[in-house]
């Protein structure tokens, strides 16, 4: 039996070493959109586009120009092409082999 995965966390992904701070993220659909992780001063993290500080899921929306079709994860990509979902649930697939 599979458990529920737990809510999505930019922070534990930084925290396991997944994502590190200030590394770019891009948007699937137009590597020209682009953001950066960076703590914020209560420990957790965000992206920074431009000089604006959001979530994941506000700039999936800003970029789509509408609430996104399925998780804000899926739609940014690291430079090696892996994924904010993949990253998420990678202990899934670990589970099941």
């Amino acid at each position: 039996m599979s458990k529920k995965k737990n809510k999505f966390d930019l922070t534990h992904l930084v925290h396991e070493g997944c994502i590190k701070e200030g590394q770019t993220l891009y948007f699937v659909s137009d590597p020209s959109k682009f953001c950066k992780v960076t703590k914020q001063p209560n420990g957790e993290y965000k992206v920074v586009v431009g000089a604006e500080t959001q979530t994941i899921h506000a700039f999936a929306q800003k970029c789509l120009g509408t609430e996104p079709p399925d998780h804000a994860s899926k739609w940014f990509r690291t430079e090696a092409g892996k994924t904010l979902y993949d990253f998420w649930h990678a202990d899934d697939y670990v589970e099941a082999a």
